[in-house]
């Protein structure tokens, strides 16, 4: 069942909407998403690397500037969302989140364009996996059993005796699976660990077979907007497949979550089963690798914020089709006009 929508307000004209860090898997299912969508939706595309695939997809494509320099990218995205008359920002870009975070409000007033990005505050919860920790367990959602490392070196043999191996090894601020070491015994860990810093070690959650990603949409309200849980296999830190078979009891928890950090806009759970019960170990204050999957079972978490937030309509969160997503890669053609028209496009919008 697709999602509902009350108070439909009249659209004049289409709707134009920026997709930033357009290379990324997330960026191009952002697109994707915003292009499948029944609503009249224009997408213009950045990304400093000319060869990103959602320059090519988008109506528009911009080779941006690099969000480091914070002066000239604030004003290169003012002028782009002035000139295209912009109505909403979706970050596809994890390195600007911080960025789009500190900067939102500031954005919205100066070009009029909603700019769906959690909270700085959020964005450090989420990307410290131990503030993230501990944020979940204050809240009375379970948890793996955790440590830090070196601050906890102390609990270390402890802690292997009531936890037991294998254990996971990951840095506190890692993205997605980057850093991720499986160790099976004492020496593994401590080869591991030795020298190191701002590291957690964590109970493995042994059930691969139960691991889930989970998808939700919040508005500034503070409702939810969107909500989808997948059975996902992955291969090198990547979801390749994807299953949907109800798990309605798993999104609604995940909503829970959501709520208690005050989310806005998309954020992205990671869990497994134990025991049959949820255990988080992992959010991304952003949209997901898996939002393209997710439009296949009828979930458009793009256009339903463009619904809520832009054309202020009421959503009632669909409910997710049954079946499977499988994904793999595509090869595409385009003329060397399309290439090199994008750096004509850029140098429109430095002033």
């Amino acid at each position: 069942m697709s999602a509902a929508y009350k108070n439909m307000h009249e659209i004049n004209g289409p709707l134009s909407v920026l997709v930033t860090g357009s290379g990324s898997v997330y960026g191009l299912g952002i697109i994707r998403a915003l292009k499948a969508s029944v609503l009249p939706v224009e997408v213009t595309a950045i990304d400093t690397n000319p060869y990103s695939l959602g320059l090519f997809f988008a109506d528009k494509g911009f080779i941006a500037l690099r969000a480091a320099d914070e002066e000239s990218y604030y004003k290169f995205i003012e002028n782009l969302c002035k000139d295209h008359q912009i109505k909403a920002i979706f970050i596809g870009s994890t390195a600007e989140l911080s960025f789009y975070a500190r900067n939102r409000e500031s954005l919205e007033m100066s070009t009029g364009a909603k700019v769906f990005v959690n909270s700085p505050t959020v964005i450090e919860l989420c990307t410290d996996k131990w503030l993230t920790m501990c944020h979940l367990s204050r809240s009375g959602f379970q948890i793996p059993t955790s440590i830090r490392y070196p601050e906890d070196a102390g609990m270390l043999s402890s802690f292997i005796e009531s936890t037991g191996f294998p254990l996971i090894v990951k840095p506190r601020g890692g993205r997605g699976s980057e850093g991720v070491v499986l160790v099976k015994d004492k020496q593994q860990l401590l080869e591991n660990v030795k020298g190191k810093k701002d590291l957690i070690i964590q109970e493995y959650l042994t059930d691969e077979e139960q691991e889930f990603t989970v998808g939700i949409c919040m508005n500034q309200k503070g409702k939810v907007i969107s909500k989808i849980a997948l059975r996902r296999y992955l291969q090198e830190g990547v979801s390749i497949a994807a299953v949907s078979d109800g798990y309605h009891d798993i999104a609604d928890y995940c909503a829970r979550v959501a709520s208690t950090l005050g989310a806005y806009g998309a954020i992205n759970i990671q869990l497994r089963l134990k025991d049959g019960m949820p255990v988080i170990f992992e959010i991304n204050p952003r949209f997901s690798s898996s939002t393209g999957m997710r439009l296949l079972f009828g979930i458009n978490e793009p256009e339903s914020l463009i619904r809520s937030e832009v054309l202020c309509q009421e959503v009632i969160p669909g409910c997710a089709a049954t079946g499977l997503v499988l994904r793999q890669y595509s090869d595409y053609y385009f003329p060397l006009d399309k290439l090199n028209s994008l750096s004509t496009a850029r140098l429109h919008h430095i002033k």
